[in-house]
């Protein structure tokens, strides 16, 4: 019962609709937060695994400079020890360094947004490089040749590395 002198507090009818319309805005706020959180959380994943596809390219890229460096070193080696003077010895390192060169080549069209590390993966597939005709001269200068792809690709896997930081 109410009072006639006390306000007018209205009836059910407007109580419940006042009630729906704070819940409907409530739930309104929440979704827009929700899907805002949402839409965040989506763009660190893509950060997080653009970061882990460079990380992984960096790291196939130091791994392929380093095998190069480890196979023109060893031919150097061999030449200084007294072999690596046959065709045979030279014709499978020119092989092993063709594909290691065609590997970073393929590694250069990953898609990768970072064209330092691009421009260094492309470097390092020139560097490896290596003439037949000019290996296959004389065996002191093959040696002289290999020293060199050797110090460049140390260089090219140092820049790799740089690039981690």
């Amino acid at each position: 019962m109410f009072c006639p002198n006390a306000a007018d507090w209205g009836n059910v009818a407007d109580w419940v609709a006042g009630i729906g319309t704070f819940v409907a805005v409530a739930v309104a706020l929440y979704i827009a937060g929700s899907e805002r959180r949402s839409a965040e959380r989506q763009r660190q994943i893509r950060a997080n695994e653009d970061y882990e596809r460079r990380a992984q390219v960096i790291a196939e890229g130091i791994r392929l400079a380093g095998e190069v460096e480890a196979l023109a070193g060893n031919y150097v080696q061999l030449v200084t020890l007294g072999g690596g003077s046959s065709q045979a010895n030279r014709a499978d390192l020119l092989d092993d360094l063709d594909g290691i060169r065609r590997q970073l080549e393929s590694l250069q069209k990953f898609p990768i947004s970072d064209p330092r590390l691009f421009a260094e993966i492309g470097r390092a597939a020139y560097d490896c490089r290596v003439e037949t005709g000019l290996i296959d001269k004389s065996t002191s200068y093959a040696e002289l040749i290999m020293k060199r792809v050797a110090e460049r690709l140390r260089q090219r896997r140092d820049s790799l590395v740089m690039l981690c930081a």
